[in-house]
């Protein structure tokens, strides 16, 4: 069993299809998975509103979090962000290439907008980030 990185939470493992497992936190939301699984559920219809079913409003909260350790691992997890949509930020582990994301960030990740295009030139990278 896995504690939520972000909250007091547990971690529980919630699949998609076949091909997509991942853990999700039973309280705030947040999803823990690997890049293989994200690439699913980048390609698989309706993932994010099956998946992410957390709150954005607490997800938004959680994301100005730092210093959060892996629920894998428990090494501290790098800050980064999507080369292609810089106002989404989440967090990456580079021993077990574990991903956290904030209740509705991946729902906000596989929706590539115009409105979002606006919002990085407005929020921009996140501070430290490598340009």
């Amino acid at each position: 069993m896995m504690r939520c990185p972000k909250c007091p939470g547990t971690l529980e493992t919630k699949t998609y299809g076949r091909k997509i497992t991942v853990q999700r936190c039973d309280r705030c939301g947040g999803l823990f998975c690997k890049p293989d699984v994200l690439m699913e559920m980048k390609r698989e219809w309706m993932s994010e509103i099956v998946l992410d079913t957390g709150n954005s409003k607490i997800g938004q909260q959680h994301n100005i979090m730092g210093d959060i350790e892996c629920p894998e691992c428990g090494i501290p997890m790098d800050k980064t962000f999507d080369s292609n949509q810089v106002h989404i930020w989440f967090e990456t582990c580079s021993q077990c290439e574990g991903i956290y994301f904030d209740a509705g960030e991946f729902s906000d990740l596989k929706r590539d907008t115009f409105l979002d295009r606006v919002r990085d030139l407005v929020r921009g990278r996140r501070p430290g980030a490598p340009m």
